[in-house]
């Protein structure tokens, strides 16, 4: 897991978040979850990226005992077969990039 905090003025442009991802050997796909909306402890075989546009998104690492809230700029990056949790605990949607990478860090 690696968490990297949006450190730079204003909001994150969405094309610019899709564009590094891609640049990094993501497949990526736009993503957006209403209020209450709750995914329940998975994990995936492939390197993962969750990178928030605008909301927040509030994800959940059992094995290590940490809860992690995104905001607009925040990205977390999870390991393959990384166990978590994530849920919109917010009143408004969450739109975020999704980033697969194959096989591969």
């Amino acid at each position: 897991m690696k968490l990297t905090r949006w450190t730079q003025d204003g909001l994150p442009a969405l094309d610019t978040l899709r564009h590094e991802l891609g640049n990094q050997g993501y497949r990526v796909s736009e993503w957006t979850d209403p209020p209450g909306t709750v995914y329940p402890v998975h994990q995936h075989e492939l390197s993962e990226a969750r990178w928030v546009v605008r909301g927040q998104l509030r994800i959940g690492l059992p094995e290590r005992g940490e809860e992690i809230t995104l905001a607009p700029g925040d990205r977390l990056d999870l390991e393959p077969n990384e166990a978590y949790w994530a849920d919109v605990d917010a009143r408004q949607p969450v739109m975020y990039l999704i980033g697969v990478k194959n096989g591969h860090k």
